[in-house]
């Protein structure tokens, strides 16, 4: 049996080329289910993550640069389009940013789990998101 879908955030997304304490996790999510959807702000955010971990000098410039260009290599595959409507009512029923809400739209238009760290998506995406370890458990 291959990989199912799963919509995954830009946090999972970090953890796979950042060495920190969820990368192992990232790394098995990955390997266990590698088709991975996420919407195009995953590239802001992700860079955003890149620029606070050069300011806050976690990370060099020189590193950061080349992780998003490996980035963008490795997930622009999984680029999805979002239902702005859907996103924007899921934002306000259960009062997320609509950067935020994206994801758990992308995921309800697949139905599929969304995995995430962010704690306000958890709750908000009940039965639908959650952890890296809730899914590979």
């Amino acid at each position: 049996m291959g990989p199912t879908l799963i919509v995954v955030d830009a946090n999972v997304l970090i953890y796979n080329l950042v060495e920190n304490e969820r990368s192992a996790l990232a790394r098995r999510l990955r390997e266990k289910d590698s088709d991975w959807r996420f919407p195009i702000l995953w590239r802001y955010e992700f860079g955003n993550a890149l620029n606070l971990m050069v300011r806050q000098k976690k990370l060099a410039a020189k590193t950061a640069t080349q992780v998003l260009e490996t980035a963008q290599n490795a997930f622009s595959v999984g680029e999805a389009a979002v239902d702005a409507g859907l996103a924007f009512h899921l934002a306000i029923q259960h009062q997320l940013t609509f950067y935020d809400a994206q994801y758990l739209a992308l995921a309800q238009a697949f139905g599929v789990p969304l995995v995430t760290e962010d704690k306000a998506l958890r709750r908000a995406g009940t039965g639908t998101a959650v952890s890296l370890e809730e899914f590979l458990n």
